[in-house]
Formats: structure tokens, sequence, C-alpha cells
């Protein structure tokens, strides 16, 4: 699972850009200490990107987070969030390689295609202006 549901709770020593989270829900997103993720609480916000952290005290089913980043996200204290696991760059880059290949194939197949059309029609024309040019000659007599 890469993004999850938890509500939100205010750090006791506030630290903006760093979460605090139940250990387990490390696991349930994919993450290990010190990855990023998104914290969105719906709406027309962008989600505020934040570093987390594992903490046994942090209650399960609940993001410790800094005012500042709880007001950033759109979000209130016991209000609820989606937080979703941030790709690292690596992969990122990856699935976008794997993006790019596969349009490239798929634009080559266009080309391919569009080419041999042409190709076909082309040699069709000049095969209708050779047998024009052939029988302009036969009827010269040259």
């Amino acid at each position: 699972m890469e993004s999850i549901k938890l509500k939100v709770q205010e750090r006791a020593f506030p630290s903006r850009g760093r979460a605090r989270v139940h250990e387990g829900h490390m696991n349930a997103l994919g993450i290990k200490e010190g990855d990023s993720v998104e914290v969105s609480a719906g709406g027309d916000r962008k989600p505020v990107v934040v570093t987390v952290f594992a903490d046994t005290l942090v209650e399960t089913g609940c993001i410790r987070l800094s005012p500042e980043d709880i007001a950033a996200a759109g979000a209130i204290p016991g209000g609820e969030v989606t937080v979703t696991r941030v790709p690292p760059v690596a992969e990122r880059i990856r699935k976008s390689a794997e993006e790019t290949k596969e349009s490239v194939k798929e634009d080559v197949k266009k080309a391919k295609e569009t080419i041999s059309k042409k190709a076909s029609s082309t040699k069709e024309s000049v095969g209708k202006g050779v047998e024009s040019v052939k029988k302009n000659l036969k009827e010269r007599d040259l």
C-alpha cells in the first residue's frame, strides 16, 4: 500500500517538515525512517512533503505534524489526512524512463506504418508515371 488515512495530531516539539508515525505505518506505506511522504487533507491545497520518523509513542492511526505543516496541508488537529509514499528519485527516474521507452516504441511503430504507406503510394505513383512515359514514347515511335 502506498497511501493511508491518518488522524492529525500536533507535535509536542514542533519541527517543520518532519512527521512522526507509529512504526507499524512505516511498513504499511512501504517506507523506512527518513523517507518522504505527502500529507494531504484534500481540497485544492497542494500536499505537504515531510520526512517521516518512527515513534512507538504515537498512537496507531495517527500522524504528528508541526502546526505549520498542518496549516500548509489544509488540515486541522483531529482531522484526517491522506499520507502517500513519495517514491525515491531513482524509482521515479526508472518509471519515467520506462514510460518514455514505451512512448518511443509506439511512435516508432506509427512512423514505420506511415513510411510504409507513403512508400507504397510513391511506388504506385512512380509506376503509373513510368507507364505513362512508355505509352507516350510508343505513340511517338521513339
